[in-house]
């Protein structure tokens, strides 16, 4: 049986003069990071995105050393505008609502199947997980942890910025 701490990593800084998967936390991130630590062990084994924010999560959650996984990483995509509808398009994105805004997007099935690839490869008993939304939405629908299309979408949007989820694997 594994213990899983999927991590969702702190508010970061949103530039729009950067790419998303550049953004470090931000001031408001780092204290939450630190915060959310008491509900994570200091035992087992660390993974992270390679996304700064992500990374910069996990040091301040959960000190130690920890392993590098791009898998998981956000959902690869274009660039986007950070704007008033940024939102919504990864909202829709994460329901499977799929469409000409998504154009480039990885698909939800794939985005989880790797994600699930990295879980398999790292499996311990006890794995905290440093990660993103949407993927981790994808991945929890695939597993049947969260029901796909609107319920997926309500999930994402109540998920705090951090925030922890918990399962056990057998």
């Amino acid at each position: 049986m594994s213990r899983i701490y999927l991590l969702r990593h702190a508010m970061p800084v949103l530039d729009e003069t950067a790419p998303s998967a550049d953004w470090p936390l931000s001031a408001q991130g780092r204290t939450a990071a630190e915060a959310i630590g008491r509900a994570l062990p200091r035992d087992g084994i660390r993974l992270t995105s390679p996304e700064p924010k992500a990374r910069e999560t996990l040091a301040l959650a959960c000190p130690g050393p920890a392993m590098v996984d791009a898998r998981l990483g956000e959902v690869c995509r274009p660039p986007e505008p950070v704007d008033a509808s940024f939102r919504g398009v990864r909202r829709d994105w994460v329901a499977g609502r799929l469409d000409q805004r998504h154009r480039g997007w990885e698909s939800p099935s794939d985005a989880a199947a790797r994600f699930a690839a990295a879980i398999a490869e790292h499996r311990s008993d006890t794995m905290v997980m440093a990660t993103h939304g949407m993927v981790l939405t994808a991945w929890l629908v695939s597993v049947g942890h969260v029901e796909g299309g609107q319920p997926a979408a309500r999930f994402w949007e109540a998920m705090a910025l951090p925030d922890v989820v918990t399962l056990s694997l057998p």
